[in-house]
Order: C-alpha cells, then sequence, then structure tokens
C-alpha cells in the first residue's frame, strides 16, 4: 500500500474490515513503521511489525496478532510499544524463537499466551492473571512436559482449600486449554489436567438488581471512588444490555447518533455475530457524554502500563475490580463479621437485570435474546439461521426504548434529581 494520502485516509477499520484478496497479501499501515496486515484469501488477517535488530542491523519480522484482537487503534499502541522495546536493544522475534524451547511451566504458559490465545482468545487477560496469581507460583518451576496430575491436584485443592473451589475450577479450565494446545503443538506428549473434575459444584449465577438496588446504584456512581470511564461503561451496561466486554471496546466510527445506532462488529461480538444495537435517547446521551470526554478512537478508554500517554481500550477486568471495590460505598449492606458485601452484584448481573426488566415490560423473549445478541435463539432453527432475514430492529428498537423509560421512572421518579446527564434528557 502506498504512502499516499489517499491511502492513508482510507486505511482505517472499515477499509480493513472489507479487505478481500485472492492470494495472501501484505498492506503496510500509513504512518506507522514496520507495521504490516497480512490478509489471506480465507480472509485471515494478522498484524505483524518488521524492524532491523539493533545488535546487528539484520532485518527480523515478529507476529503481533489478528485484527481480531488488535483493532486498529489497539495495534498502533502495541506498535509503539514494540518500537520502544527494540529501539532499546529488545528482538521480539528472536524472544519468539527461543520460547519455542521453553522448558517449564511458566515458559509453556507465556508461549501459550504469545502464540495462541492474545490472537483467538478474547478473555486472554484472564487466563494470565490466572497464571500468575496460583499456576506459576505452585508449578511454575515444573518441567513442562513432566509435570504430574498429582502435581496440578496439589495446586487446585490449595486454591480450593483457601475457601475459592469456584476459582480452582477456572484455574483447571485454563491449564487444560493450556496443554490441549501445546499438546496439539507437540511441545508436551501429554495433559495432565485429563481425568480431573472440577473442586467445586458450579452454580448458575441468577443476581439482578432491584428497584431499590438501581436507584441506589445509579445515583450513587455519580460519587463512586472510580473513573468516569467506568462509570460511564457500568451505566451503558445496565441501558444496553450489552456486555461489558463489547462496551469496553467500543470505538467512535462504531456510534451513528444520528441514527442513533451501536454497531458491533463480528471480530468484537463474543458470538462473532455482528450485531446493532438500537441507542435509547438514555444510550444516545451517554455515548454524546463519551464522545465529548475523550479525544481517542475509543469511547471507554484505558491506559497502557507501559506507555501512559497511549490510549487503548479498557480492560473489562479493571470495571469488575473498581465495581467490587465500590460496592460498600454505594450502600450495598456489609456483613459486619467478614465486612464483605452480603449479596455483591458483579457487572453481568447489569445486564441480566436489562434482560430480566425487558421481560417485566412484556417484551417477547425472542426480542430480547436478539437485544442480547443471544446465538441460542437466532440460529436455533434453519428457518431462523437461513430464511428470516429479518433484523428485528423496530422490536429492539421498541424494547431498549421501553426500558429507558422505565429505569428513569425508577431513578428519577419519585420526586429524586440526578445530576447525570443522561436520564432527563432526549425522552
Amino acid at each position: 500500500m502506498s504512502g499516499s494520502k489517499n491511502s492513508q485516509r482510507r486505511f482505517n477499520t472499515k477499509y480493513i474490515e472489507g479487505l478481500k484478496v485472492d492470494a495472501r497479501t501484505d498492506f503496510k499501515a500509513p504512518g506507522e513503521p514496520g507495521l504490516i496486515l497480512r490478509v489471506t484469501p480465507a480472509g485471515t488477517k494478522t498484524w505483524s511489525l518488521s524492524y532491523r535488530r539493533k545488535s546487528d542491523g539484520k532485518k527480523r519480522r515478529v507476529t503481533i496478532g489478528s485484527f481480531e484482537e488488535y483493532g486498529l487503534a489497539a495495534i498502533k499502541a502495541r506498535g509503539a510499544e514494540l518500537r520502544v522495546a527494540i529501539a532499546k536493544g529488545a528482538d521480539p522475534a528472536g524472544e519468539k524463537t527461543a520460547a519455542r524451547n521453553a522448558e517449564t511451566v511458566s515458559e509453556l504458559l507465556d508461549i501459550y499466551l504469545t502464540d495462541h490465545a492474545k490472537a483467538h482468545k478474547r478473555s486472554w487477560r484472564e487466563d494470565q492473571r490466572i497464571f500468575s496469581r496460583d499456576v506459576k507460583p505452585a508449578i511454575g518451576h515444573c518441567k513442562a512436559r513432566e509435570l504430574r496430575r498429582t502435581d496440578v491436584l496439589a495446586m487446585l485443592n490449595g486454591i480450593r482449600d483457601r475457601g475459592a473451589p469456584i476459582m480452582a475450577n477456572r484455574t483447571l479450565a485454563a491449564l487444560r486449554r493450556a496443554y490441549s494446545w501445546a499438546l496439539g503443538e507437540s511441545l508436551v506428549e501429554q495433559n495432565p489436567c485429563t481425568g480431573i473434575s472440577n473442586r467445586g459444584a458450579e452454580t448458575v449465577r441468577t443476581r439482578v438488581l432491584s428497584k431499590d438496588e438501581i436507584r441506589s446504584f445509579w445515583s450513587s456512581l455519580d460519587d463512586a471512588c472510580m473513573s468516569d470511564a467506568i462509570k460511564m461503561a457500568l451505566r451503558l451496561a445496565l441501558v444496553t444490555g450489552q456486555r461489558i466486554g463489547e462496551i469496553c471496546s467500543v470505538e467512535r466510527h462504531e456510534i451513528n447518533l444520528a441514527d442513533a445506532v451501536w454497531s458491533i462488529p463480528e471480530q468484537k461480538a463474543k458470538n462473532r455475530l455482528a450485531h446493532t444495537v438500537p441507542l435509547s435517547p438514555t444510550a444516545v446521551a451517554l455515548f454524546e457524554t463519551a464522545m465529548r470526554s475523550t479525544n481517542t478512537d475509543f469511547l471507554v478508554p484505558g491506559r497502557s502500563n507501559k506507555l501512559p500517554d497511549v490510549a487503548q481500550s479498557m480492560d473489562p477486568s479493571s470495571v469488575a475490580h473498581a465495581l467490587r471495590r465500590c460496592l460498600p460505598d454505594m450502600g450495598f449492606p456489609v456483613d459486619p463479621d467478614t465486612g464483605k458485601v452480603i449479596d455483591p452484584i458483579k457487572s453481568h448481573d447489569l445486564r441480566r437485570t436489562c434482560a430480566t426488566g425487558l421481560a417485566e415490560l412484556g417484551i417477547a423473549e425472542s426480542t430480547i435474546a436478539r437485544v442480547l445478541n443471544h446465538k441460542s435463539e437466532i440460529g436455533k432453527t434453519i428457518t431462523g439461521k437461513v430464511y428470516i432475514r429479518h433484523g428485528y430492529e423496530v422490536e429492539k428498537r421498541h424494547a431498549l426504548e421501553a426500558w429507558a423509560a422505565s429505569l428513569k421512572e425508577i431513578t428519577v421518579g419519585q420526586g429524586q434529581t440526578s445530576n447525570v446527564i443522561l436520564m432527563g434528557q432526549g425522552g
């Protein structure tokens, strides 16, 4: 791709999403030294960075990840991070090759994260946290090829015995996935997690906020000790019913304020189904505020630890941690003996509360499923999967506008006022 002004103008997310090639083709990102997007006829789009090694000037190239993982704004930030490291003498391609010769469990997990999880799992950061918190301290020093089932069981039982059986289950699942991948790559000869059962019984979470809790939650967000971006994400989760990860990754070009529509591309949707979210006046007001509050592409921005001046999308875990930390100050009752919130809420409960609220308003379950972008409903029959091309946009808009009106009544309908822009405007 040339460096002309025209090519720079058109090299945006929409252009990249529409790229189709007959043969494997490399596209250079204008204004981003060494950054390359490789597109295959099958539609695979992979970012890499071409550079010269500082030690000897040898030309190198390292794969960074897929377009699904790194949108245009995110890859620019990642490219900047790598170029800073390379300028200091780092050799990312060499480090990746060396990692292939890793011997310990810790080294194997790092390979898995770099070579697979980051490119194919939206939740790779959660795997990384699990590995850092529990796996590496306990068994990271073990030889990857010699890890025994008894070693894994001892680690999992330790997590369970500290009162975290569900976390033990999550740790088992993450380690099992990593070893399954490593087995397929011939990095190990067996999966030591095979045959190990969960350490605790799994229960389906059903937590829904009551009307009083909604009112308290909404008003207390004003003074909560968290960033404005996190407050915005939480409000959008309750108003739109969308997943917190999809909200955190929303970019400016995905919002059409004139038509009051949010378009979630397939690479960001959890179920890989592109999704259109009609925006109620409440949601429009929230997004208008977000657009005024940041000059980045990301409307719910976070910050890079390595490059604090480089904007990136908010990590969903940051929202979860902030909410959990602030619940006691938001009016949720605390057990005096333990100091813990008695019945805490999580960000996903806001999505469930929206769905429940829609049902209470008489919205059909099939419409609610489409508001939530549940694949099980959309493709449960051959008729719905293949023949029905209707997008249910009118029905979804009616549902979300009815829910916004209900929220307005709940939060300010009893003589209360709110200094948040959204509830009193647009409707």
